[in-house]
């Protein structure tokens, strides 16, 4: 065998290795092929993609499916792969109530979610438990997402819905931690 031939034989070889590593391994080449495969491993969806959006660690993927709606996360891993990380399965939507959420932090990044079951409501804000508040006024598709960042472990304390005109459509607030070091 000449030359030229081994070397192409040797980076097809490489190629595949590469290949099967990446895939063995849990890491993607896109955003979209872990959130996919993500949804695919817990038996939930393809959901319908409403919203992405970028934080410092990856890409935070709301979806729709049927009665559920979620809030995907997804990590870049080793420059520019990508993997799943948590939040895929789905909440069922109560349209009983104004509004369906969610909350979740991983590491000092943190998000709360849902969905909007009253279209009177045009304001979402989120209460940590510092007393901080944080708000959404545009929202996708009936949908919020709300972000935040902290070095210190501040918790979701609650969420108010309000409508037009300022007036409190939807409310849960929960009781202050005793403990001051959380």
């Amino acid at each position: 065998m000449n030359r030229k031939k081994k070397l192409i034989r040797n980076i097809i070889t490489i190629l595949i290795l590469f290949i099967v590593f990446v895939k063995g391994s849990g890491l993607y080449f896109t955003p979209l092929g872990a959130h996919r495969d993500s949804e695919r491993s817990a038996h939930y969806g393809p959901s319908e993609i409403v919203h992405i959006e970028d934080f410092e660690k990856g890409k935070y993927i709301m979806c729709r499916y049927d009665k559920w709606f979620s809030c995907n996360t997804v990590n870049r891993r080793l420059l520019f792969f990508w993997r799943f990380g948590n939040q895929v399965h789905g909440w069922e939507k109560d349209v009983t109530i104004p509004l369906n959420y969610s909350w979740d932090r991983d590491g000092s990044f943190s998000k709360a979610f849902g969905i909007i079951n009253d279209k009177n409501i045009k304001k979402v804000e989120v209460v940590l438990d510092n007393g901080t508040t944080i708000y959404q006024e545009d929202f996708y598709e009936n949908m919020f997402l709300i972000t935040w960042k902290s070095d210190n472990i501040t918790d979701f304390s609650g969420i108010r819905a309000y409508d037009g005109e300022g007036n409190i459509v939807f409310e849960k607030i929960y009781p202050r931690r005793s403990n001051p070091n959380r």
